[in-house]
């Protein structure tokens, strides 16, 4: 996932947060403001607030199974990313140690030419 992808995603959360508090507040402030006894207010922010914590709570796991996602996104990328660099690793090895016994070869085939012409 590229940046803009994650800030996009990171401003959608805020603007939600955004949302999720001025809701609260909106109803903090008309349950205080409204004209009912003690009781009844204490009972209405009592509900309001589980209500208030259910959605959280879901959006909160929402959240997580996003993120879950995101991860194993980003693992499988790398995990492919890593056997890309060990094949590319491997195959310069390989190409390394061609060159080396190729050196080795010639340097031989030479002393021997050298040791035949003294």
């Amino acid at each position: 996932m590229d940046k803009h992808e994650d800030e996009a995603a990171r401003n959608v959360g805020l603007l939600i947060a955004g949302f999720a508090i001025g809701a609260l507040t909106g109803t903090v402030l008309g349950l205080l403001f409204a004209p009912k006894s003690g009781r009844e207010l204490r009972e209405e922010i009592k509900e309001k607030g589980k209500d208030y914590y259910s959605k959280a709570k879901d959006m909160g796991a929402e959240y997580v199974d996003v993120a879950k996602e995101k991860a194993a996104t980003a693992y499988d990328k790398s995990k492919e990313t890593a056997g890309a660099a060990k094949d590319r690793i491997s195959e310069a090895a390989s190409k390394v140690k061609q060159a080396i016994d190729t050196g080795v070869k010639t340097a031989r085939e030479k002393l021997e030419e050298r040791r035949q012409e003294d």
